[in-house]
C-alpha cells in the first residue's frame, strides 16, 4: 500500500479560501473528504500548507488568505456543509452523491489519481462456499464505504440488492483492515480494488483471497462548487491553476506528493449515469 502519511492529503491539498480574508471569506472555503489511504486533518495539514501557498502564488491572491479542513467521514463533511457554508469541496463520490441536491454541488473539475481513486471494486472472500454475492446474505463485510449502504447498493452492487439488509457492514479507515479481517476469519468479505488486491496477496495468506463479483465503473472524485458561494471569476482561477499544476515543475511536485496525477473537467457523461443509477 502506498504511504499513509501522504493519504488523503491527496485532497488535502485543497485550498480554502479564494480571496482576501474579509467578512465573505468563509463561503469560499474548501473541505475536503478522500478516504481511500486513511489520514486525519493533522497529519494532512503540512501538505495543505504546501498546495495552498502554491495555489495563492498562481492565483495572485495574498499568501495566507486561503484554508482548507480534510475531514474523515461522511457525517463530519454534513456537520461542515451545514455550520460553515463552503463554497468549495473535493469529495468521495458516494458522499458527492448523497449531498449533490440537498447542497447543490456542481462539479467543475475532477482528481485523477491511481492512488486515490478505485475504477471499480472487486468483492473478496476467503471461504470457498462463498462463490455469488447472494452467498454472502446475513454475513459480515468490512469496507470503506461501510457509511454509505445506499451507494453500495445502487452503484458498487449495480441495484442487484439492498446492502445494508445483505451484509452485517463496518466501516473500516484502511482497506488491509478488511484484508486482514478476512485472513483471520474476523469478517466474510470486504472490497477491494485492483492494486489493494496487489498489495493483499502480499500478506501472509493472502494468495487465497477469491474475487466473486466485480463492480461496474465507479465515478472519479469530483471538485464541486456548493451552491451560489464560490464567486464564478473564483472559480475560474481555480480551473486555470489546478488543470495545469500537476505538469509544471513546481506545482508537479506538489502533485506526486499528493499521489494526485492531475485535475481534468469532469466526465459529465459519466456523472450522468451514474447519478441515474443513484437517484436521489
Amino acid at each position: 500500500m502506498r504511504a499513509q502519511s501522504l493519504s488523503t492529503v491527496v485532497l488535502v491539498v485543497l485550498l480554502g479560501g479564494l480571496g482576501p480574508r474579509d467578512a465573505e471569506a468563509g463561503p469560499r472555503d474548501f473541505i475536503i473528504h478522500v478516504t481511500r489511504l486513511g489520514g486525519d486533518t493533522a497529519s494532512a495539514q503540512p501538505y495543505i500548507d504546501r498546495f495552498l501557498r502554491y495555489l495563492e502564488a498562481q492565483a495572485s491572491w495574498p499568501s495566507g488568505s486561503t484554508k482548507g479542513t480534510f475531514l474523515r467521514t461522511r457525517d463530519d463533511v454534513v456537520a461542515a456543509m451545514a455550520k460553515d457554508a463552503p463554497g468549495v469541496a473535493i469529495l468521495e463520490p458516494q458522499v458527492y452523491l448523497e449531498l449533490r441536491g440537498p447542497r447543490k454541488l456542481e462539479p467543475f473539475l475532477q482528481l485523477e489519481s491511481a492512488s486515490l481513486v478505485s475504477p471499480k471494486l472487486h468483492l473478496v472472500t476467503k471461504n470457498t462456499a462463498y462463490r455469488a454475492i447472494g452467498d454472502l446474505r446475513g454475513k459480515s463485510l468490512w469496507t470503506i464505504l461501510g457509511e454509505s449502504p445506499p451507494y453500495l447498493s445502487k452503484i458498487v452492487f449495480d441495484g442487484q440488492i439492498d446492502a445494508g439488509t445483505h451484509f452485517k457492514i463496518k466501516r473500516t479507515f484502511d482497506a488491509l483492515k478488511g484484508v486482514r479481517g478476512v485472513l483471520r476469519g474476523d469478517c466474510d468479505a470486504t472490497l477491494l480494488d485492483d492494486d489493494q488486491i496487489a498489495a493483499a496477496q502480499k500478506i501472509d495468506g493472502g494468495s487465497a483471497l477469491r474475487t466473486i463479483y466485480t463492480s461496474p465503473a465507479l465515478p472519479s472524485i469530483p471538485v464541486v462548487a456548493v451552491g451560489a458561494a464560490l464567486p464564478a471569476a473564483d472559480r475560474a482561477t481555480l480551473v486555470r491553476v489546478l488543470s495545469s499544476m500537476c505538469g509544471t515543475k513546481q506545482g508537479g511536485e506538489i502533485c506526486r506528493e499528493m499521489h494526485i496525477d492531475r485535475f481534468v473537467p469532469p466526465d459529465t457523461a459519466a456523472l450522468n449515469a451514474v447519478q441515474s443509477r443513484y437517484g436521489q
